[in-house]
């Protein structure tokens, strides 16, 4: 494997032969445009264990990796469905032999319910009509949840739509209408998921997950307590964070979808600016000698190539101290890049704030 070494930060960025790794808490669910594990853990792990913010946490990985790696973690995202998974990849950190009977006794009890809800068109699109109505019956139950039943429940709702449109939509990409629907047992898919994405850490966990708005960090977190910022951003090509298998979620749920992305960092007109004012305020909650790395990559918006390295780093008054390219390869953006004849190309964006005046 390939590497290079900045020339201020000492870091050494690997170019990845592949950045899925599903055999771990980070396949609990295939939330859209998460940063590859692996390569998380390769950055963590050549820092000395301090305060590490994660701005835009999405679905948990880098706080995941800090805290299992000792880092005092904190974890930051505007949008419910990431939080709930976030906090239920945190939670399995600290598991015990009681989430398989917690998880037992709650089928149980759904199994016991009546079926007197309605399927709305978009769960109908997703599941086998008796899938539903047991994939509701849990969701019955979901504010009672322990943080990691509620993502293994939500990763289950993927999985299971996948299965009952005999996998032909993808593990990241909700498709087309299959019919007809294959019946797969919703419970035996939760159990499966409680099961199979539980790996419980001798490691000191100390972290912090909070459901809030990044643009205005300075009112959750004190001035100089960050000494990391690491993050992989929002697109800046109006990605929907809520579709999806997301969209099935909120439907399930009845949260509005619509009120959920107006809180959101995902507006093309309004990107660089919400990104002005982020920045703005990690220079102001990071200490004086702070990291700040931003792993962001390439993006086609009509015919324009957008380098995201250039991008970023025009966003703040100092200049990045380091901006490294690679390639890599074996994820699932693969058939949208065949698709628009591009490669796929990441910069990591690095600001060493020791060197500032």
């Amino acid at each position: 494997m390939h590497s290079t070494v900045t020339k201020t930060s000492g870091l050494r960025i690997a170019n990845l032969g592949s950045v899925t790794n599903p055999n771990s808490i980070h396949g609990i669910y295939p939330y859209r445009g998460k940063i590859s594990a692996i390569d998380a853990a390769g950055i963590i792990k050549q820092l000395q264990p301090a305060t590490l913010l994660d701005p835009f946490c999405g679905s948990g990985t880098i706080v995941y990796e800090a805290a299992r790696n000792n880092f005092p973690a904190i974890g930051i995202d505007n949008n419910p469905l990431a939080i709930w998974i976030a906090k239920g990849k945190m939670g399995s950190l600290k598991l015990d032999s009681e989430y398989v009977v917690e998880a037992l006794t709650i089928v149980e009890q759904a199994r016991k319910l009546k079926r007197t809800r309605e399927i709305s068109h978009l769960v109908k699109k997703a599941f086998h009509t008796e899938t539903a109505y047991e994939a509701f019956s849990l969701f019955n139950y979901f504010d009672e949840m322990s943080d990691y039943l509620r993502a293994c429940l939500l990763g289950a709702t993927a999985l299971t739509a996948r299965a009952c449109n005999g996998y032909m939509w993808t593990s990241s990409s909700v498709g087309k209408d299959i019919q007809p629907k294959d019946y797969i047992n919703f419970y035996d898919k939760f159990l499966h998921k409680v099961n199979k994405h539980a790996y419980p850490s001798e490691q000191r966990v100390d972290y912090q997950i909070h459901s809030y708005d990044s643009r205005k960090i300075t009112d959750l977190l004190p001035p100089k307590s960050v000494k990391y910022v690491f993050t992989s951003p929002p697109y800046f090509d109006s990605l929907d964070y809520t579709a999806y298998y997301g969209q099935i979620v909120y439907d399930i749920l009845g949260h509005d979808r619509t009120e959920v992305k107006k809180g959101l960092i995902q507006t093309a007109s309004a990107y660089e600016e919400d990104m002005k004012k982020v920045l703005d305020e990690l220079v102001k909650v990071t200490t004086d000698d702070a990291l700040i790395i931003f792993v962001v990559g390439d993006k086609k918006i009509k015919d324009k190539i957008i380098n995201g390295g250039e991008f970023f780093s025009n966003l703040l008054h100092h200049k990045p101290n380091t901006v490294i390219e690679r390639g890599y390869t074996g994820s699932s953006s693969q058939i949208f890049d065949k698709l628009n004849k591009t490669e796929r190309k990441e910069q990591i964006v690095i600001w060493d704030k020791s060197t500032w005046c």
